[in-house]
Formats: C-alpha cells, structure tokens, sequence
C-alpha cells in the first residue's frame, strides 16, 4: 500500500478521533438514558407506596373506612343526644339564651315582675331545636357517604374538628333548608309563638321602640340549632381523635391509635 501524504494522514487521524468521540457520547447517553429510566420507575413506585399507604402502614381507604366510621358514631350519638327532652336546654354549651337584640327585653320583663314569662320563652325555644334537630341525622350520613377518599384523608390529618368544619361548608344550606319548616311548626307547638306574642305586646305598652329590634324568632331558633349541632359533633369528634375510651370498634383504634 502505498503511503498515503501527510495532508491525509492528519485528515484520517482527525477522523478516527472524532468517531471515538463519538462512541463515547453515544455509550455515556445511553448510560444516563438508562441511569433516569430506573430512577423514574422508582420515584414511581415510591408514589405509589406513599399515596396508597400513610404513615404507620395505614392504607387509604382504612383512614377513609375509619374517619367515615367516627363521623357516623360520633354523629349518631350527638343527634339523639341533643334530641331528647332537655338535650339543649340543660346543656350549657348548646343551650339556646334569649337573642342578643332582646336583651333590653329580657331585663325589662324580669324588671316588671315577667320572669315566668322569659324564662318559659327560652324552654320553648329549646324544646323547638330539640324537636328540629333530629331531622338533620339523614344529611349528615348523607355526606359522610359521599365524602372522597381525598376528603377523608384531609379531615384525618387535619384539625380535631376539621369534619365539623367541613360538614360546615358542604351541608350547611341543606341543614338550614331542612331545619327551618321544622322550627317553625315546633315553635307553634310548643309555645315559641304565642310566648314570643305575648312578649311582643307587653313591651310595646311599655317601650314601643324595642319592638323594632325585636328579630324573626324562627330563623334564630334555626341558627342556633345549627350552631348546636356543630358544636356537639365537633366535641365528639375531638374526643375520638383524643380518648381511646371513645373509640369502640377495632378500625376505630386501629385508625385514631397513633
């Protein structure tokens, strides 16, 4: 073979290089493309693990099965509680009080020697929202059935009454739409009506000005109910999050026991 001139000799070996280089690149990408590959599947499957399993080897859907379970006991308990006779007026944290715009009122009747009459206007309306309230039990089990698995591990890792907040913002017209012909009828049958008349024309001998503020007795019965309500279940709810005395059945402790 003849040899090839120096011009060519450079050019080939200038090529030979090039193509090493070239193979080079290639196996190092080819390396890494490999390299990422594995590390995608694994943060994969590290995904998964975490979103199917939370900590302490609980799945999703236990938490799920769990907190539905609470909500529903603890529901369950706070309706029939605050159902029966006395379930708001002997409970000081439910108890419904004579509204903030009849306070005047109230001190002028009990002034005048009336105090029967307020004092028999607040039983009224507390027998009303405890006749009312049981109505609401439907609604609740409703949206306990239809929370998502999302929902339900939110509330699970959320605050001792983040259930009740969220029951709040979900049910709260329904609870409202559904309590209020309820009241309305129960104020008439026990007394809400014909006591609150009564009191109506007592001050407006005495002090006509105060009937302008005096407030539609039905919609606050109906809040109040409400606010009841809430503040029952949330109480329950804490309670099974906290004591493990409240927590009577196995997935109950096996979910709330961290």
């Amino acid at each position: 073979m003849n040899k090839l001139p120096n011009t060519h000799r450079k050019n080939l070996r200038a090529i030979q290089g090039l193509i090493l280089i070239a193979f080079l690149l290639s196996s190092l990408i080819s390396q890494s493309t490999q390299a990422g590959w594995k590390d995608f599947v694994n943060d994969m499957k590290s995904e998964v693990k975490s979103s199917s399993t939370s900590k302490g080897g609980l799945s999703s859907s236990e938490i799920s099965n769990g907190l539905k379970e609470a909500l529903q006991v603890g529901t369950k308990k706070s309706i029939t509680v605050l159902g029966k006779t006395d379930g708001f007026y002997k409970d000081k944290s439910v108890k419904i009080l004579m509204p903030k715009k009849l306070k005047k009122v109230d001190k002028l009747l009990r002034k005048i020697g009336q105090k029967k009459l307020a004092d028999k206007f607040i039983k009224t309306m507390n027998r009303a929202a405890e006749q009312s309230v049981k109505s609401t039990l439907s609604i609740f089990v409703s949206a306990i059935k239809q929370m998502t698995l999302k929902d339900a591990v939110n509330i699970y890792k959320g605050r001792e009454d983040e259930a009740t907040r969220y029951f709040r913002k979900t049910k709260a017209g329904e609870i409202h739409k559904t309590i209020r012909p309820i009241v309305r009828k129960a104020t008439r049958q026990t007394g809400v009506t014909s006591n609150y008349k009564k009191i109506y024309k007592k001050i407006r001998k005495l002090n006509p000005k105060l009937t302008k503020s005096m407030p539609d007795i039905d919609v606050y019965i109906t809040e109040k109910t409400m606010d009841g309500i809430f503040r029952k279940i949330a109480k329950e709810e804490a309670l099974i999050r906290k004591n493990p005395a409240a927590r009577t059945t196995d997935i109950l402790k096996k979910v709330f026991t961290r």
